[in-house]
């Protein structure tokens, strides 16, 4: 995982900083982001699992076992959080190659 949040964060900066110069690459790096979207969504997922196998484990109430599997689970919170941010930035990457193409 660490992998991928380290591709994310390189295709962001260059996005951010404008470096990307041409549609030909913004696509690229969109198609990347998507990717990486992708494979943190298959993380997610495990953690989603993970969270619910100590949920339904847990013999107390359902909010102590809640409290329980976000400190034992604390990556499903962030890989959410992670996944929205990206997402942001997947509409940002296709709203600008639409107003690139509708310019042309």
């Amino acid at each position: 995982m660490i992998g991928i949040l380290s591709k994310i964060d390189e295709i962001i900066e260059q996005y951010e900083s404008g470096t990307w110069a041409s549609v030909d690459t913004l696509r690229v790096m969109l198609r990347n982001l998507t990717t990486c979207n992708y494979h943190l969504s298959k993380e997610n997922i495990e953690s989603h699992r993970k969270y619910n196998a100590v949920l339904h484990l847990h013999k107390g109430s359902v909010a102590s076992g809640k409290i329980l599997a976000e400190e034992q689970v604390p990556e499903l919170r962030q890989l959410r959080k992670i996944m929205e941010a990206v997402d942001n930035v997947i509409w940002s990457m296709r709203s600008e190659l639409s107003i690139i193409k509708k310019e042309s």
